[in-house]
């Protein structure tokens, strides 16, 4: 379907999809406010940032970077674990606060709403990425198969 040099776009786009899919499914319920028409109208926005913020800033290196400072060897279980946090925290913060900035606008209370919803979204983030992540890469793998 696509060629091998677009893995990381299609990568991207399954996975901004995905991830933005289901914090927009957590945050909606946890405020309960979780409707289809306010799932839909949250997921628009979350995809668009997090695609955007997953094409223009260097996640992998960044997270391999990470990664890297506690252990060198990257065929090792923790590697891909602490790669993923590192990825996780950086999306899931901006994505967050972009998030709430859209549907709150510029208030005092914006931040301190951020402050206090950020760790339980990063600990669902976090989990959510580590599972997803080899079944969007398998994925990936097998739509990017044609050669040129």
């Amino acid at each position: 379907m696509f060629k091998k040099s677009d893995f990381g776009i299609v990568f991207n786009t399954l996975f901004s999809f995905a991830f933005a899919a289901a914090l927009t499914l957590y945050v909606k319920f946890a405020s309960g406010s979780l409707t289809f028409g306010s799932f839909c109208m949250g997921l628009v926005p979350a995809y668009a940032i997090n695609f955007t913020l997953g094409s223009y800033i260097p996640l992998v290196k960044m997270g391999n970077t990470f990664a890297g400072l506690f252990l060198k060897n990257e065929k090792h279980p923790l590697f891909y674990f602490l790669r993923m946090l590192a990825i996780v925290v950086v999306m899931t913060a901006a994505m967050s606060f972009l998030c709430m900035f859209y549907e709150m606008g510029f208030q005092a209370a914006l931040i301190f709403a951020f402050l206090s919803s950020f760790p339980t979204t990063l600990v669902f983030a976090y989990v959510v990425a580590c599972i997803i992540f080899p079944f969007l890469l398998k994925g990936t793998l097998a739509l990017c198969s044609k050669e040129g």
